[in-house]
């Protein structure tokens, strides 16, 4: 099985025309064993002769005649269109006449000398020419097959220098179009499964009813969804299919939502990726098929869970652009609030009817840690816009609105850190108590870096460079209204009217929230570029 398997991936690699090239070789293979296997009964013919049979034997050399009349000319035919140098004279017809006398040749040796004592070798003898011929072609074909790797090889080398091992493999996914075959021969599978079912279900029934009436559907249904999954070709199938509809529903969300981001479209390929990933995770292929189904509903909800973060990372610099530029299209406003609202509904919907039908299980909280953050981040989102768009149609500048994004992000980050860690220590207890395995070890690494590591550098980092921020802006003098007034200017950073402001060691004025996010990119002025803060042993000249 498995060297069918490398076989069919080596051929699939393959150009159009090597392709052919392979096929039309097979098919000379095959249309000479055929040659050979109706051949072995004329053998038999001689053995069987009697008078009372003559009939019969004609009949029987009849249909070998014309079985063999058109093995030879499809034979023929092939090695033809396999010799692209040969001239279109009578060659091809002596070789042509040649292939049939030879396919034909134990018939004609029975009809000239029924009773020839080597009758049953002519068989193997008739194979000698076609033979020949097959060998001819495999050893031209060797350094044709040798040159071809050669520059194969070349070739890769070149691509994967220029480009890299995931631009390679991603150039060939397309040009293999690998997801187009993957769906194809699902759905194939799944009619031909259903053709099974439907015909095994009918043949169980009383015959006297109507086919659509004696179908169990609900039955059918279940099974073949069951089946649908039960190895990894066609779960990788599956995982097609269910990318094909995901894609199409993050284009027709990106649509509703106004965005215009090729990353916004990648719902497919992340969709994809997540569905795989729990079936592995799961065993599902390996599963007993009514727990195979259990399963594959639960990893569609996870799915749907994880699809619900990827629609918020959609909509959120929306919401965020929307309130900074201080858009007037209300329609957009709409758009994307209204995706919101869907993202809070569906959660709560899911998780009331999941409460209410499911016990408690590793399962179920994953899916309620999932919905719950979610809903979380919508929320944050929603706060920020609203400080943003209740910023916008202030008057005067808003110097406390900074602290206020930061406290509410950074309780948002908390609270996903939290989750984080809680799956974590799920996906822990499962891999212990349930389920454990190799995969699901190592994508519980990848979500302890990610997810909890990474995010919390991250965080420690903003952190630090705000708290060191604030020292320094509490370092530097406030400006008195009197200085102010006398000043008369407004804010080099953000441009708005200096009502506080804070006093640099080289006398520029800024506000202080200004000047505190100027300071988490660098510590120079943003006028004359000298250092904002420094020790007090150390001058601003020095450091100039």
């Amino acid at each position: 099985m498995t060297f069918v398997f490398a076989l069919a991936v080596v051929v699939f690699l393959l150009s159009t025309s090597q392709i052919q090239d392979i096929y039309s070789f097979t098919a000379m293979v095959t249309f000479l064993m055929m040659s050979y296997t109706w051949n072995q009964g004329i053998p038999t013919l001689a053995e069987n002769q009697s008078s009372t049979h003559h009939s019969h034997d004609f009949y029987d050399l009849t249909q070998n005649a014309v079985t063999q009349l058109f093995l030879a000319y499809s034979f023929s035919y092939i090695w033809m269109l396999r010799q692209r140098t040969l001239p279109r004279t009578e060659i091809k017809a002596i070789i042509s006449l040649g292939m049939m006398t030879s396919f034909m040749f134990p018939a004609i040796v029975y009809l000239v000398c029924p009773n020839c004592e080597y009758l049953s070798w002519v068989p193997v003898i008739s194979m000698v020419g076609p033979t020949f011929a097959i060998a001819i072609e495999v050893f031209g074909s060797v350094r044709a097959l040798v040159w071809t790797f050669r520059q194969a090889y070349n070739v890769i080398k070149i691509t994967l220098s220029a480009i890299g091992i995931q631009g390679f493999v991603e150039h060939h996914w397309i040009r293999l179009q690998v997801p187009k075959v993957l769906r194809v021969f699902w759905i194939t599978r799944l009619f031909y499964q259903l053709t099974l079912l439907c015909v095994e279900d009918y043949s169980q029934r009383d015959e006297s009813q109507h086919l659509l009436y004696s179908l169990d559907y609900y039955s059918i249904v279940i099974r073949l969804f069951t089946q649908s999954c039960e190895n990894y070709i066609a779960m990788l199938g599956m995982t097609s299919v269910v990318s094909y509809f995901a894609h199409h529903v993050g284009v027709f969300l990106a649509f509703c939502v106004g965005s215009d981001s090729e990353e916004d479209r990648n719902m497919g390929t992340v969709s994809a990726i997540l569905f795989f990933i729990l079936g592995l995770q799961t065993g599902l292929t390996g599963l007993r098929p009514e727990v195979r189904l259990a399963r594959l509903c639960k990893n569609f909800c996870l799915l749907l869970t994880a699809i619900s973060h990827f629609i918020h990372s959609m909509i959120h610099p929306i919401l965020m652009s929307l309130s900074a530029s201080q858009s007037s299209n209300v329609v957009r406003h709409l758009r994307v609030l209204s995706m919101c609202v869907f993202l809070l509904t569906f959660p709560t919907c899911l998780l009331m009817y999941l409460w209410s039908n499911y016990s408690i299980s590793t399962w179920l909280l994953s899916v309620t840690a999932f919905s719950v953050e979610v809903m979380f981040k919508v929320i944050i989102s929603l706060t920020v816009y609203a400080l943003f768009l209740f910023d916008a149609y202030r008057n005067t500048f808003w110097e406390g609105l900074d602290d206020y994004v930061y406290y509410i992000q950074s309780t948002g980050n908390t609270i996903e850190f939290l989750f984080g860690i809680f799956l974590f220590c799920n996906g822990a207890w499962i891999m212990v108590f349930e389920s454990g395995g190799a995969i699901r070890a190592f994508m519980m690494c990848i979500h302890a870096y990610c997810n909890i590591w990474v995010q919390a550098k991250n965080g420690w980092q903003v952190f630090t460079k705000r708290r060191t921020a604030v020292n320094k802006i509490n370092s530097l003098p406030q400006a008195s209204k009197s200085e102010l007034e006398s000043l008369n200017d407004v804010c080099a950073i953000c441009y708005h009217e200096l009502n506080n402001a804070r006093i640099t060691r080289c006398q520029h004025y800024f506000h202080g929230v200004c000047l505190r996010k100027w300071l988490y990119v660098q510590d120079n002025c943003p006028l004359c570029h000298k250092l904002i803060y420094a020790p007090e042993n150390v001058t601003t000249n020095a450091q100039d």
